[in-house]
C-alpha cells in the first residue's frame, strides 16, 4: 500500500483525515515561530519515541494513551506524532476540498520555521461526538519523515484555550533523546506472526508490515496495527460502533461486511469483523480484519489489511495476532 494507507491508521486513532493531493490553498510567506523564553526551554517535556519535545501547558497532565498532554475537564489535548513520508508530500495533503468532504474545515495555513526546519501552522475545525472542536497543528520535517503536533479543544472554549495551545504547538523542537525500544512503552503487547515484521511506532501504536518498512511495495502487502483510543467515549451500541469504524477508511472503499462475531480477549469484550473492500488508488481488492475491544470508556483497535488474493495466507495470522493481545499493568 502507498504511504497514505499508513496515514489511514493515523486518521483512525488521531481523528485527523489526511489525503495525499496537491495543495490548492494560498499560503503566506515563511516566518519564524516564536521561541520560548530561556526559563521555559528547560521545562520542555521529551517524547523520545517521536523525536519531539514540547512545553507543557498549565493545567494539563501527561497523557497515558498517547505522546502528549491532556486536560480531561475540557476535553482538550496536545498530541505529538512522527510519521514516515517527506514533509513536502505530507503537508501538501491538507486540502480544503478534501478535508471538507470528511467534515473538517481548514481555517488557515501559514508557512513557518520550526527549530531550523521548514514547517507549517494550520488551524482546523471538526465535529466529533456532537461537539465542534478546533485544532492547531504544527508540522515540520525532512524528506524522510514528518513530525506533527496537534492541539485539540472545544471551539466554545477558544477564547481561553486557542491562544495558549497555539503557543504550545509552536514550542515544538527536535528531541535527540534516545527512544525506547519499539513498542516497549505502550501498555500492551502481542505475539507477532513470522510473516510480518515490526516497523516504527506511530503514536502509541504497534504497526507491522511484510518487510518492516513503510510504504509497502504493493497494495496487496499486509499491514497490521494495534492502537488504543486516545479519548474516552460513551458508546451505547458497541456492535454498531465497531461496524461503523471498519468503514471509516481513507483511500479504501468497503464493499461489504462478511462476518461480525462477539469475541473476548484478555478479559475484554469486543467484536471481530471481516470486510471486503477495494484500494481506491489501484482498484485492488483487499480484505480488512478488525477486532475492537472495549475497556470502560476506551477501546483497543486491532486492524489487519491485506490483498484479497492472499487473504487465506494472512487472515489466520491476523486472527492469531489479535488473540495474543495482552495488557501490561
Amino acid at each position: 500500500m502507498k504511504i497514505r494507507s499508513t496515514l489511514t491508521l493515523i486518521a483512525i486513532t488521531c481523528g485527523v483525515a489526511i489525503n495525499f493531493v496537491q495543495q490548492s490553498i494560498p499560503v503566506q510567506a515563511q516566518v519564524p515561530a516564536p521561541m520560548p523564553k530561556k526559563e521555559q526551554q528547560a521545562q520542555c517535556t521529551s517524547f523520545a519515541t517521536t523525536g519531539i519535545k514540547l512545553i507543557k501547558p498549565d493545567g494539563f497532565d501527561a497523557a497515558e494513551s498517547f505522546d502528549g498532554f491532556q486536560q480531561t475537564s475540557t476535553q482538550s489535548s496536545v498530541m505529538a506524532i512522527t510519521m514516515p513520508g517527506s514533509f513536502r508530500k505530507v503537508t501538501s495533503s491538507f486540502n480544503a476540498t478534501q478535508l471538507k468532504a470528511r467534515g473538517i474545515t481548514l481555517k488557515s495555513r501559514e508557512n513557518i520555521s520550526i527549530d531550523g526546519s521548514k514547517g507549517i501552522l494550520i488551524n482546523l475545525t471538526q465535529t466529533a461526538y456532537g461537539i465542534e472542536f478546533s485544532k492547531w497543528i504544527v508540522a515540520f520535517g525532512n524528506e524522510k519523515e514528518t513530525k506533527m503536533v496537534t492541539a485539540t479543544f472545544p471551539k466554545n472554549r477558544s477564547a481561553k484555550l486557542s491562544p495558549i495551545l497555539k503557543s504550545v504547538v509552536l514550542t515544538a523542537k527536535n528531541d535527540t533523546t534516545p527512544p525506547p525500544a519499539l513498542g516497549s512503552d505502550l501498555g500492551f503487547k502481542i505475539v507477532p506472526s513470522p510473516k510480518v515484521k515490526l516497523t516504527r511506532v506511530i503514536g502509541k501504536a504497534l504497526m507491522y508490515t511484510k518487510d518492516g518498512t513503510i510504504p509497502a511495495k504493493s497494495p496487496e502487502d499486509p499491514l497490521f496495527v494495534v492502537a488504543r483510543s486516545f479519548s474516552q467515549v460513551e458508546i451505547a451500541d458497541k456492535k454498531e460502533f465497531a461496524t461503523r469504524r471498519i468503514s471509516q477508511q481513507t483511500s479504501i472503499k468497503v464493499n461489504s461486511v462478511t462476518s461480525t462475531d462477539r469475541i473476548v480477549i484478555d478479559g475484554l469484550d469486543g467484536y471481530e469483523i471481516v470486510a471486503e473492500a477495494k484500494d481506491t488508488a489501484s482498484d485492488t481488492p483487499i480484505t480488512i480484519y478488525q477486532v475492537m475491544l472495549f475497556d470502560n470508556k476506551s477501546y483497543i483497535l486491532i486492524q489487519g489489511i491485506v490483498g484479497t488474493n492472499v487473504r487465506d495466507e494472512y487472515l489466520p495470522e491476523f486472527k492469531a495476532m489479535a488473540r495474543s493481545f495482552t495488557q501490561q499493568k
